[in-house]
């Protein structure tokens, strides 16, 4: 699948064989009160699943957009080369 155009998909319902890929392993994992699942041993690693569950559409609301901010900080980390560090000690030191 390399050079494959690869793009998001925004709903199950739009799934199809081409964009989900192939993996060896997929399994759900309990850690403390948390489950967690597993995508191991996938043919071609170009990008990867965020799986986003929730008791109701409020909640998963709140994690897509907590995880796309998230996201966007890691990018602008890349994109900058720079990280700014705001920790309570520097706000000590000023």
């Amino acid at each position: 699948m390399w050079g494959a155009k690869l793009s998001s998909v925004n709903s199950v319902d739009d799934l199809t064989e081409d964009c989900l890929g192939w993996a060896r392993l997929v399994y759900e994992h309990v850690l403390g009160e948390e489950k967690y699942t597993f995508v191991e041993n996938v043919k071609n690693p170009c990008s990867c699943i965020i799986l986003i569950k929730g008791p109701n559409d409020h909640t998963v609301a709140q994690i897509k957009d907590a995880v796309h901010d998230g996201l966007r900080s890691v990018k602008n980390t890349v994109e900058d080369e720079a990280v700014v560090l705001d920790t309570e000690l520097n706000k000590k030191e000023r």
